[in-house]
């Protein structure tokens, strides 16, 4: 599924659940590799940031959340009082243009 309709299926759940930009903080646990960050009309990470306004960045490689206690503090008190949070979580597993899981050709 791409990126856009994953967001927008999401999207339409969170909602219906009264989570909008006013009311909601996102925090990113994506992998940092660039394949999940080249394309802004595409990728979900993007797309959820267009969505929900700031982004509040929490991962390392395989996206696992690296900002400990300390990090995980700042983040929730970031969000308005009653308010929600939706937290990305996305490791990455790379499918090549012929649909082979676990290889990514890259430029070079």
């Amino acid at each position: 599924m791409s990126g856009v309709k994953t967001e927008e299926l999401i999207a339409e759940k969170l909602q219906e659940l009264g989570f909008n930009d006013e009311n909601t903080l996102f925090a990113d646990s994506s992998c940092p590799d660039e394949i999940n960050h080249d394309d802004p009309e595409e990728d979900i990470t993007s797309l959820f940031q267009k969505r929900w306004g700031e982004v509040f960045p929490l991962a390392g490689l395989a996206g696992l959340p690296f900002t400990g206690q300390t990090g995980w503090a700042a983040f929730s008190s970031s969000t308005v009082e009653d308010g929600n949070i939706v937290i990305l979580y996305a490791p990455h597993i790379g499918i090549d243009n012929d649909g082979t899981v676990g290889q990514v050709m890259r430029e070079g």
